[in-house]
């Protein structure tokens, strides 16, 4: 369950990834609103959110078509971790539409926060779902010699 999880969360954050190198950085204040945004939408999107955005990716990557299953087991889980105290953290701490609220350069907007709820709850899910050994044979799946 974890590697088909992380395969999906590879394309999913390889798109906010690029995404968020092209949509510039939250730190700059124009006409009143931070910058980072897509639309409408306020993300006040920064570097060092682009960062942690790659690292998640490499490890998404790294689970979903590398890793055998008690490594992506704990890895999935970690990222769903990392994933779930951000989006408390961001809940608590909720950014202003000038983007003068961060933490370590990192700006918690509620699209972010419910984005880092929303797939930290999935992967720690997805973690614990995730059988470690192959299971007796069956069947429809024998075992091959």
């Amino acid at each position: 369950m974890a590697r088909f999880y992380a395969q999906i969360c590879t394309v999913v954050f390889l798109i906010v990834t690029i995404g968020g190198f092209f949509v510039g950085n939250a730190v700059t204040v124009a006409h009143g609103h931070a910058v980072g945004n897509v639309d409408g939408m306020q993300l006040h999107l920064t570097y060092v959110r682009d960062v942690l955005d790659l690292v998640l990716l490499a490890a998404f990557a790294y689970v979903g078509f590398l890793a055998n299953r008690r490594i992506g087991r704990f890895v999935t889980g970690a990222a769903g971790v990392v994933l779930l105290i951000l989006a408390v953290v961001g809940f608590l701490y909720v950014d202003t539409t000038r983007g003068s609220r961060s933490i370590l350069d990192l700006h918690f907007t509620l699209a972010i926060n419910i984005f880092d709820l929303m797939v930290g709850v999935l992967a720690i899910l997805a973690a614990l779902g995730t059988v470690e050994n192959e299971g007796p044979t069956s069947i429809i799946r024998p075992e091959s010699s």
